[in-house]
This record gives structure tokens, C-alpha cells and sequence, in this order.
């Protein structure tokens, strides 16, 4: 499979051209490439992958919007929609590890020293309030300092200055941990960001799983193959050699900087904190290289994010509870599972398996397998009529949670809670549910009624 983003688009435009338009006119970047995005996804229903040809401030085309299709996604990895949990399971439980090459497109524009200057890159503003450009598709890769264990991530970087940004690092998270490490030895952490990725990579970067789990073999099991990677100028970090841009850098160690606020996925823009500093030491990217940027917060980050979520949980609540069936991330911090309810208890046990298998999971609502999670009037139904509150709701206090949850009081620590709403004492000895017969609802065909 080919692993680069200009082949993943001629991919989508083979099998439907209407999915990806190229603009000619002039864009501002600040506001206008989210405003285009979010004004095509409400009110016209529609989620192409746009770019941009002609963004003031920068000779670098935009491309955006990429993820916002649930089939797009699907075609990246081969799989059909209803198919992306199994393919995205068995690319975690078949990791396939990367490969070494000598080079790669990524390579045939290097920028070092004098030459690095982020303010040439399209200084893009998402939502009004933001403090700042950010760069919200740079994917970092990084090598714990005291082991050789890897980890790829999503992190947002506040461009302040010409070979300087903020990151913010997910307290708990492995890439924090990393830096924390090498913190402790007064060292730099070296990280390197990579822009303009095939989805498949994207998805990968995205698992949830112990911090031994290297992502960079969960994205060669979704290719099918081994990924390609390529070192990088600068340090021994490995990133893939087909991105269309890589910034290649370092996280100092005991430097902080205000970053924020900024519009987060939350629907929410978090006020300003002191982040890590990151300096960049070389830019490395294609001769005419794409630059990437996610919609933060709209359907172009939520559907990327949600699925990899959906398939760790899967797999975290299996382990407890055999006879699950079906696990949905709706909303913030949220997620849905259906199970089929074979003894009591089980509903809790699928709650705290939830709960353990994702930092940021704060409530979960457990059905039975006749509830469909991804419908949530039956949702509702069924906490109305198969919950009771001081029964069926399970509360956690002082949780660690998502430093993003603006009800969280200092950053993180976070009350969490489970609702039981499945059938007790099971759903075969519970108040039956009314139907249509049968036979009749098998017959009945409204065209034959004129409708």
C-alpha cells in the first residue's frame, strides 16, 4: 500500500471526485480556512477534503478536512466502514514493525540553522480567542531517553517565534512521561513532527494501549506493511519518509511559557497555562509539500480521534466482559457499550474496564445487546427505563482525567461515573418490550401504500 498523502488523495478522487476540491481563491488563514470547514459541515452537509492554493502569508498550499469522513477513513486502511473496528483491532493485536530506508521525499528540502523559520509556514487561527498560529496536525515522534521504546502522539504546538513553539503535553500521557525522564537528567528530549501523513499513520498515532506498545507497528499493521522511516537530520529520532514535512526539534528541559487559550476539542477554548518549550532545529520537507492542518474540535478531528478510542475500549472491556457487542465514543469523554448480559455484575465490570482503559473516559453507560449504542434516542430510552439512579450509577471521586475538562478544578483530577442501564434482574426476565408482530412486520411494504 502506498503510504503517502498525495496517493491517498488520488485514491479518494478515483472513487468519488466531488470529494476533494481545490481552491484557487485567496484565503486569510486566520479564521477563514475553519470557517469554510465548519460552514460546509452544518449548513450544507458536506465534509470534502479542501485545499487551499493560495493562502496569504505562506508559498505552502493548505490541505484540511481530510478525516471528516468515516468512509475515507475506512478506505485508508482497506477496510469498509462498518469494518474499521475489526481492521483497527487487528492491526493492534498483528503490529507489523517499521523498516529503516535511507531516504525518502520528506528529504528533498532540508532547512537548518538560520534557515528554520516557522513564520513561513501558513500561520493558521482556528477560533476567535486563540492565542496564537497553531500547528494542530503535527504528530510527534519520539524515543524514551532511558530505553529504546518509541511513541508517536497528537500534540498541539503555539508557534512563538521563528525556531520556537510551546507543546502541550497530556499530564500522564507517554510523552510526557518521556520528557519527564529526561527532565530529571537536565537533558533535552529530541522529538520530531511529522505534517501531511496518510491517514493510516494519523489512525496508528492514535492508539490507546500500555506505554510498550509501539503505535509506529500498529500503523504498519493498518498499511498491511512495514512503515517506512528515515532519520532525521538533526537527531537519531526515526519519522516516516513519505510526510510531506517533518520539524525536527527538541523539548528543553525546566522551560516553561504561557500557551492558550485555544479552542480544544471540548468545544471549549481553555485559558492560558505554562507549557513545555520546544526548539526547532530543522525543517525538512517536500519540494512542493502540502501543509496539513485539522479542524480542531469539528469532524475532521472527532471522527479521527473517536476510532481509535472505540476500538482500545472494545478490546479493554472484551478482556472483562466476553459478550460484548458494540462500543461508541458519542461526545467528549463519553462512551456507549452494549454488552449481552449473561450474570450480574457484568454492566459494572464493562464501567471499570472503561474507565481503566482510557484517561480521558469520564462517563460510561452500559446497554443491553437489544439497545443500539449508535442510536441515542434508544439510548435515552433506556437509561429512563432501565436505570434506577440510586441503584444503577456508580461514582468515582479524584480520578485523573483530561487536563481539557474546563469543569475539572485543577487540570485534571476529575469525578467519573457509570450507568448501569441494562435490564435487571437480565433482559429475558424483564418488562417485554411491545412490537409489531413478526410476520406482519415482515410483509408490510409501505410502497405498496403509495408511500
Amino acid at each position: 500500500m502506498a503510504q503517502d498523502l498525495r496517493s491517498f488523495l488520488e485514491q479518494v478522487k478515483s472513487a468519488k471526485p466531488d470529494d476533494v476540491q481545490v481552491l484557487k481563491k485567496e484565503v486569510d488563514p486566520a479564521y477563514e480556512i475553519t470557517a469554510l470547514v465548519v460552514k460546509l459541515e452544518r449548513e450544507l452537509k458536506r465534509r470534502p477534503v479542501l485545499i487551499f492554493e493560495n493562502v496569504k502569508g505562506t508559498k505552502f498550499p493548505v490541505i484540511t478536512n481530510l478525516h471528516a469522513s468515516r468512509a475515507r477513513l475506512a478506505a485508508a486502511i482497506g477496510a469498509t466502514p462498518d469494518g474499521m473496528l475489526k481492521r483497527y483491532r487487528e492491526a493492534m493485536e498483528q503490529p507489523i514493525p517499521p523498516r529503516v530506508v535511507s531516504t525518502g521525499p520528506v528529504k528533498e528540502v532540508i532547512l537548518e540553522g538560520d534557515q528554520v523559520d516557522l513564520y513561513a509556514l501558513p500561520q493558521i487561527l482556528h477560533h476567535e480567542g486563540d492565542a496564537g498560529a497553531y500547528l494542530t496536525s503535527a504528530i510527534s515522534f519520539a524515543k524514551d531517553p532511558t530505553k529504546e521504546m518509541w511513541n508517536c502522539a497528537y500534540n498541539r504546538l503555539m508557534i512563538q517565534g521563528r525556531d520556537t513553539t510551546s507543546i502541550h503535553l497530556t499530564l500522564g500521557k507517554h510523552l510526557w512521561e518521556y520528557q519527564r525522564l529526561a527532565e530529571a537528567r537536565d537533558e533535552p528530549l529530541p522529538v520530531a513532527f511529522a505534517i501531511g501523513c496518510h491517514p493510516a499513520i494519523a489512525l496508528g498515532c492514535l492508539a490507546i494501549g500500555s506505554i510498550d506498545e509501539d503505535e509506529r507497528a500498529i500503523m504498519g499493521g493498518l498499511f498491511g506493511e512495514a512503515l517506512e522511516l528515515v532519520k532525521c537530520e538533526t537527531s537519531d529520532v526515526l519519522v516516516p519518509a513519505h510526510a510531506e514535512m517533518v520539524i525536527e526539534a527538541e523539548i528543553l528541559p525546566k522551560a516553561r511559557t504561557p500557551e492558550g487559550p485555544f479552542g480544544e476539542f471540548t468545544g471549549y477554548s481553555l485559558g492560558e497555562r505554562d507549557r513545555e518549550v520546544v526548539k526547532v532545529k530543522a525543517i525538512t520537507h517536500r519540494a512542493s509539500a502540502l501543509f496539513q492542518d485539522i479542524t480542531v474540535a469539528h469532524l475532521d478531528h472527532m471522527l479521527l480521534s473517536t476510532i481509535p478510542m472505540e476500538a482500545n475500549l472494545y478490546r479493554a472491556v472484551r478482556a472483562m466482559v466476553p459478550s460484548v457487542k458494540a462500543v461508541r465514543v458519542p461526545a467528549p469523554f463519553t462512551c456507549y457499550i452494549s454488552i449481552q448480559q449473561r450474570i450480574l455484575g457484568q454492566a459494572n465490570n464493562a464501567i471499570l474496564a472503561a474507565l481503566g482503559a482510557d484517561l480521558y473516559m469520564k462517563r460510561i453507560v452500559v446497554v443491553d445487546d437489544d439497545v443500539d449504542v449508535f442510536d441515542d434516542r434508544q439510548m435515552t430510552w433506556a437509561i429512563a427505563t432501565r436505570c434506577q439512579p440510586d441503584r444503577d450509577i456508580t461514582i468515582i471521586s479524584n480520578a485523573r482525567g483530561s487536563d481539557l475538562d474546563p469543569s475539572s478544578p485543577s487540570d485534571g483530577p476529575s469525578a467519573k461515573w457509570g450507568v448501569d442501564a441494562t435490564a435487571k434482574p437480565s433482559l429475558a426476565g424483564y418488562t417485554p418490550r411491545h412490537r409489531v408482530p413478526p410476520d406482519v412486520w415482515k410483509r408490510i411494504d409501505p410502497k405498496a401504500f403509495g408511500l
